[in-house]
């Protein structure tokens, strides 16, 4: 393993980590560390996330006294890999692989939530991770369980998203620069999840993960924003799995914060985030 000089704060130091084509950055308390929570990152998405809201986390989880790890999966930000090559099976193995002899807690963002749940549903008896506990943020159906209706209303939530960035003329300056990927723009407005004929879904699972998950029995604590409109149907979804045998009986939780999107851009929302995933990991 080789890391870089320590960047001290008040209350934490971080380390940069390279290990085997894989970047994380460490958080970690200035006091005797409580265990080790693994913070995944959405699918095209670095280890800072959206707005650093993964940063803002893995600080104020190391200000409690635990360590936080930001992991970057194959082929995104500074780890190695070509992104095409990268489906969701390599990012969970890499993400179960960053655990060493520790059983951690993992905190996963959007499709980060799928890679953590099936790196915790692995069947393998000897695995340090196999009923830890999982933070699931924002998370969504794995994809054999996402139907039309769920295409239709990303589709329509991505279109509405465009239409109002549309309206800054900031958009249009970083159009002209040639800033935006206007091909991806088109994809995500017109496509559905399913790949055309003759593509491979990345996103998609050789296992079913949903079923394997009826075995595991870790603790789980599922939340989204009231403002995402994936977040219900998701919500819906999650509970009726475990309603049938995933998770925990007595320490699984599902949340929903009000008024709350997608990415969790408020302040105040990124304040009671934390507050919930420190009491659920504290408990």
């Amino acid at each position: 393993m080789e890391l870089t000089p320590t960047a001290d704060f008040d209350s934490e130091s971080r380390e940069v980590i390279a290990r085997a084509g894989l970047v994380a950055t460490s958080h970690r308390p200035l006091t005797q560390s409580k265990g080790t929570v693994i913070l995944v990152p959405g699918w095209s998405g670095t280890r800072a996330g959206p707005a650093d809201l993964l940063v803002f986390l893995a600080s104020s989880i190391a200000r409690a006294g635990w360590t936080a790890i930001r992991v970057e999966m194959p082929a995104r930000g500074d780890s190695c890999g070509a992104f095409n090559d990268v489906d969701l099976d390599a990012m969970i193995a890499a993400t179960a692989a960053c655990t060493g002899e520790e059983s951690p807690r993992f905190v996963g963002l959007c499709s980060g939530g799928n890679v953590a749940l099936g790196a915790s549903a692995l069947r393998n008896p000897q695995s340090e991770i196999r009923n830890c506990g999982i933070i699931a943020i924002s998370t969504l159906p794995f994809q054999p369980a996402r139907t039309q209706t769920f295409d239709n209303r990303r589709r329509w939530k991505n279109l509405k998203n465009y239409a109002s960035k549309a309206l800054s003329p900031n958009t249009w300056a970083r159009l002209l620069k040639g800033e935006i990927n206007v091909d991806r723009v088109k994809k995500n407005v017109s496509a559905g999840e399913k790949p055309a004929s003759g593509e491979r879904n990345l996103k998609d699972s050789a296992r079913d993960i949903e079923k394997e998950l009826l075995d595991w029995k870790g603790p789980g604590l599922f939340i989204w924003g009231s403002g995402d409109e994936e977040a219900a149907p998701a919500r819906a979804h999650f509970e009726k799995l475990h309603a049938a045998g995933m998770g925990s009986r007595e320490k699984t939780v599902f949340h929903t914060i009000e008024g709350a999107n997608h990415n969790f851009y408020s302040r105040a929302w990124r304040e009671e985030l934390a507050r919930r995933i420190l009491d659920f990991i504290e408990r």
